[in-house]
């Protein structure tokens, strides 16, 4: 009895985990589609990773800026047949800002238990609760973000 009903349950979830799960797509016009003034990271076939500010796209070339040592910041171009990757680099803000929001909604709600009605501050634990939650939240999102990931956009066929 008990397989019959997990067997279905595990097809499921791999079907959902397969359904959802993101795929770099080999289209240009993603590339395109980036607004200009996103941080990007191009790896060529050659080997060489750029990683700057998206100027432009077209057709068949992006142009990005990036920051060379020696020469300082240049905008370069790299034509489509040169490109084997264009990844967008995701905000380094999020995870702080999402930490901070849970940490404060969760330390008011535990705060809010904490409250007394009839004493003399009727709202101090919501106050102090939210606070501590809240830092701790921030200080969480801030240790997850320390290195900002990246989200494939585009990959040579």
């Amino acid at each position: 009895m008990l397989r019959k009903l997990c067997s279905p349950m595990i097809v499921l979830m791999l079907l959902s985990a397969t359904a959802f799960a993101q795929k770099a797509g080999s289209n240009w016009s993603d590339v395109e589609s980036l607004k200009n003034g996103t941080k990007v990271v191009v790896n060529t076939k050659n080997g060489r990773e750029f990683v700057g500010t998206k100027r432009q796209a077209t057709d068949d070339t992006v142009f990005i800026e990036t920051k060379f040592a020696v020469q300082g910041n240049r905008t370069i171009s790299l034509g489509r047949d040169e490109v084997a990757s264009v990844s967008k680099i995701k905000s380094r803000w999020m995870p702080p800002l999402v930490g901070l929001g849970i940490g404060l909604a969760a330390g008011i709600a535990i705060g809010s238990g904490a409250d007394h009605p009839y004493s003399d501050d009727p709202g101090l634990g919501k106050v102090v609760g939210g606070a501590l939650g809240g830092a701790i939240g921030l200080l969480s999102g801030s240790l997850l973000s320390r290195k900002p990931g990246t989200k494939t956009i585009y990959v040579a066929p």
